[in-house]
């Protein structure tokens, strides 16, 4: 009876966020439809559509994750211990016992060199207009912040705080790092190189939150992407857009 109940709450975990994935996907659709125009620049006004549809998406997340676990709930629902000590994982150079606040610094660091390295090769051949970067860029700052705290709550969250204690850590992480990998297939970083960058990305993230037990260095790490990955994308637009 007690695997049963295991299970179920594997799957039903499984099950709401690929329906999220779902939901998720067709935003970015309805996002370039909505015929309201809040700034005049297309590629922030879509995201700005989108991130308030994302948001609302991540409440939702937020309480079905409650229910789901309300003990955990209450554990990982926080910024968490942000010294703690991890656990090895040798392609990130973590060894046992170091601390999530050298670790944390050291990742931020070079996963967003990685980042910068993909993200360089679109970005140079699109011929930039950096004229009113400035500007957009205070726009992307609150992207950034929005869209990795949504993300966080849907994949991390959703996922760390209902399955802990119930299958082994490596399980959860894996969990995270596919489904967070999959939406990348059609996102950016894109395709299947961009898939897997999202999920190994997504496996340290989750890890981050189940050994701090907080958010604070998966959502901060993830933050620091989004800052890169939209201020490529916006650059990338600014040909179509003025």
């Amino acid at each position: 009876m007690k695997m049963n109940l295991f299970a179920n709450q594997v799957f039903i975990t499984i099950f709401i966020v690929i329906i999220f994935i779902g939901i998720m996907l067709t935003f970015g659709q309805i996002s370039q439809n909505t015929g309201i125009i809040i700034i005049k620049n297309n590629y922030l006004n879509q995201q700005f559509m989108y991130q308030i549809m994302l948001f609302s998406l991540a409440v939702i997340s937020i309480i079905i994750t409650y229910f789901l676990n309300k003990n955990n709930f209450k554990l990982y629902f926080s910024i968490g211990n942000i010294s703690s000590k991890a656990t090895e994982l040798t392609l990130f150079g973590i060894k046992n016992g170091d601390s999530w606040l050298k670790t944390g610094v050291l990742l931020s660091i070079f996963i967003s060199l990685g980042t910068c390295v993909f993200m360089y090769f679109p970005l140079s051949q699109s011929q930039p207009d950096f004229t009113n970067f400035g500007f957009a860029f205070l726009w992307i700052i609150l992207y950034s912040l929005t869209n990795s705290l949504a993300e966080e709550m849907i994949f991390r969250m959703g996922i760390v705080s209902p399955l802990a204690g119930i299958i082994e850590p490596k399980y959860i992480y894996m969990i995270s790092a596919i489904l967070f990998g999959l939406p990348h297939l059609a996102g950016m970083p894109s395709g299947f190189v961009g898939a897997i960058m999202a999920g190994i990305l997504g496996y340290v993230l989750s890890k981050s939150m189940y050994e701090t037990q907080g958010v604070f260095w998966a959502w901060f790490i993830h933050f620091i992407q989004d800052i890169i990955i939209f201020s490529v994308l916006y650059l990338m637009n600014t040909k179509n857009v003025y």
